[in-house]
């Protein structure tokens, strides 16, 4: 190898890296976009209900979107039955 290849390598490079990036960055712009497209939901059927006092759920990590992921029937992790103790 003569080293005639570094204009390529680089460019591939910057190809490889700018996308990792720019995925990253399209994923934290739609997990926003999330969170805010949820937090409006919520307000909106608060508002609906007449509630002043907010969501009938207890407060804590059940009733954090983020412990289980925001998916609805998710189990976070520290509400998973284990054995039973026999």
């Amino acid at each position: 190898m003569d080293g005639s290849n570094w204009p390529i390598v680089l460019i591939e490079g910057v190809m490889v890296f700018g996308g990792a990036l720019a995925f990253g960055w399209w994923q934290l712009r739609s997990l926003e976009r999330d969170r805010r497209e949820t937090q409006r939901q919520r307000e909106h059927e608060q508002e609906a209900t007449g509630s002043d006092r907010g969501s009938d759920a207890p407060s804590g990590a059940a009733s954090d979107p983020t412990v289980t992921g925001g998916q609805p029937g998710a189990v976070s992790a520290g509400s998973r039955p284990g054995p039973s103790p026999d």
